[in-house]
């Protein structure tokens, strides 16, 4: 690899890619490459990596450093950090926050958050479309953007047309956007002539697990690069980090579709042995011409699974097998190990358990707040969220959108319909509306439109919220809008300082919306979700709660799904197992249980092999992973649980 990775690092051709299983050095060599034009002298502006994930592109920035370093280099550490090492996501953001970009799609790229999103989505049941077939069209609508194709080739009129239409004016009217219409918006801004200028502005893009970026987020970096273009990655580790709609097939045909593009391929996997063996065979039992390592280089350790009883002694007693190997090498650096978690509710219950045994842990891939705007009861964290966003910006429309509509068992989308139209009848902006409707409130006096007193009560209480809040900072801010205590704020409350004001609070809490990555401590062991682990690397792995169900989906196994749909899930589950398997370099293990509570399975959505009653309770039966089973020879051994602890001397 080291001569493959040389060349690859000295590169001067315009146009190449870099294809390798698992473990080959695919990032490695584009950090390389990039280390080489700074020691070279190139400016670091002029320079772009990207990535699928912020937590990657913060991974990739710190080994950018190290080989900077280990070049020579002066103040290696900041000249990695000018250099601009990013998501796809941030880089086509950038671009059209341009006051050019800006003029010309007539749009702001303020991104909906999730739960901002089910605002948006009631607003758009207003056009009477059933649930279902609306949902259907907006999903047709992110494929084609994400796909890049241009929206007078495919939109239908009538039905589809209207609702684009809808679609397009609720956003435009709010200064917002949805998040598969950024790659979209600034790709069709980059091919336009009045794009001209934005396109060529680095030098040198890198783009690292190219395959799992969209179409269109694919399309705006090769526009962005002037001088040379490198694109890294293997369809067969395709997972969804960066887009819902990733294009691998942009990958396969990138230097079929273009002339004179270098193709470096990567045979040497490296590492474990054993991990990359096994995390071949896996990728392999679904598709038999997936790329395999040649050769593997590393220490062989075993791999192992280890089964459990159920799910309280997996949380129990692998985290106590994780003191006991702290407790042997307590230098070890906790950083280096990750517990990858099949869901939110697996990754809280093995973070609390690790707290508990005093490690620091470090959670990513969960953050994305939940809940129902419709009952402020379980909307507590979306309202401190909105509350945060309107103390930092009070000119952010869909903030207010979004503020007027909890609490409303249709979110108040039927009010916000009217004061819309009244905004057309009388050319009026969002807060000439709320203002005439404040203003017949306070007199007494006839609403300007329908539900406009409904709206005018929660307009008014989010001015006095601003007002009575605005020079709050820290703790008594975030207490103030009721996010003190909640546990979706509980990573931010413990990061901040105390004396951050309400802008620099809102960004911290939006990052870990949008780009969310691991805190900065080496000492903590890191929780990660599935496609969080894409582009980083770990000493350990420990894969937990590998049952069916979790471990593909169970949409893998439903009979009431086609089979084309079950082929689907299962296949995009294997190559998301494969490759965070293969970010471990030494050790990696997979932790099952037989059986659990059938409320929780069913609840957490477990494929359930039988159901038997054990002291007067049903208890759910559960396979492991199927995907162990079709490793075939590279299986890992199978471990009790407690055979595991004994090993370690642990009763």
């Amino acid at each position: 690899m080291a001569d493959v990775i040389a060349e690859i690092a000295a590169f001067s051709g315009r146009i190449a890619k870099i294809a390798g299983p698992v473990r080959s050095g695919k990032t490695e060599a584009l950090v390389r490459r990039a280390a080489a034009l700074l020691s070279a002298g190139v400016a670091p502006e002029a320079i772009l990596l990207a990535t699928s994930t912020a937590e990657a592109a913060r991974q990739a920035r710190h080994r950018l450093a190290e080989a900077l370093a280990a070049a020579g280099m002066p103040d290696a550490a900041a000249l990695a950090a000018r250099a601009n090492v990013t998501c796809a996501r941030e880089v086509c953001l950038a671009v059209l926050d341009a006051p050019e970009a800006r003029a010309v799609t007539g749009r702001t790229p303020r991104v909906l958050a999730p739960f901002e999103y089910n605002f948006f989505l009631e607003d758009m049941k207003t056009l009477g479309t059933p649930a279902r077939r609306l949902r259907s069209l907006l999903r047709h609508f992110k494929e084609q953007w994400c796909a890049g194709a241009p929206e007078e080739e495919w939109v239908v009129p009538g039905e589809e047309q209207e609702t684009l239409d809808l679609a397009r004016r609720l956003l435009t009217r709010t200064n917002a956007m949805l998040e598969d219409e950024v790659a979209y918006l600034c790709c069709r801004y980059l091919q336009s002539d009045a794009g001209a200028e934005a396109r060529q502005r680095f030098a040198h893009v890198l783009a690292d697990d190219f395959q799992n970026l969209s179409a269109a987020q694919q399309t705006c970096l090769c526009l962005l690069a002037r001088d040379q273009v490198i694109v890294a990655g293997n369809p067969d580790e395709t997972v969804a980090a960066a887009s819902d709609f990733p294009a691998p097939e942009g990958f396969d045909t990138f230097d079929t579709l273009r002339r004179g593009v270098t193709v470096f391929n990567l045979e040497t996997a490296f590492g474990n042995p054993d991990i990359t063996g096994f995390c071949d065979a896996v990728l392999r039992a679904g598709n038999e011409d997936a790329l395999a390592a040649g050769e593997r280089r590393g220490e062989i350790r075993d791999i192992a699974t280890v089964k459990w009883n159920t799910p309280d002694e997996e949380f129990n007693g692998l985290t106590r097998y994780l003191f006991a190997l702290n407790a042997e090498n307590p230098e070890a650096i906790q950083a280096e190990t990750c517990i990858v978690a099949p869901n939110k509710q697996w990754a809280h219950a093995f973070s609390q358990m690790l707290a508990k045994r005093g490690f620091s842990v470090s959670s990513l891939g969960f953050e994305r707040l939940a809940g129902d705007p419709r009952d402020m009861s379980r909307a507590k964290a979306l309202a401190a969220y909105t509350a945060l966003n309107l103390i930092a910006d009070p000119d952010d429309l869909f903030a207010w959108r979004a503020w007027l509509g909890f609490g409303n068992y249709l979110t108040l989308s039927d009010g916000w319909k009217f004061l819309l139209e009244w905004c057309d009848e009388h050319d009026a902006t969002i807060f000439d509306a709320l203002d005439a409707a404040s203003a017949a409130r306070a007199a007494g006096e006839a609403e300007p439109y329908p539900r406009a007193e409904r709206l005018a009560e929660r307009y008014d209480a989010g001015r006095t919220l601003i007002e009575a809040n605005r020079a709050r900072r820290g703790h008594a801010l975030l207490a103030a809008v009721g996010a003190e205590g909640l546990r979706d704020f509980a990573a931010l409350a413990d990061r901040i300082v105390g004396d951050e004001d309400a802008a620099a609070l809102y960004a911290a809490a939006r990052a870990t919306q949008f780009a969310p990555v691991h805190e900065d401590n080496p000492r903590a062991v890191r929780v990660s979700s599935y496609e969080q682990m894409c582009g980083c690397s770990y000493r350990a792995v420990y894969a937990v709660g590998c049952v069916d169900g979790f471990v593909p989906a169970r949409d893998a196994f439903e009979v009431v799904s086609t089979d084309a749909d079950r082929a689907r899930v299962r296949e995009t589950g294997r190559r998301a197992f494969a490759a965070a398997a293969g970010k471990a370099s030494d050790a990696l293990m997979f932790s099952t249980f037989s059986k659990a509570p059938l409320e929780l399975a069913e609840r957490t959505k477990m494929q359930v092999s039988r159901v038997r009653m054990e002291s007067g309770e049903r208890v759910a039966t559960l396979r492991p992973t199927c995907f162990l089973g079709e490793a075939g020879g590279a299986a890992p051994i199978t471990l009790g649980g407690q055979a595991l602890l004994a090993d370690m001397g642990i009763d």
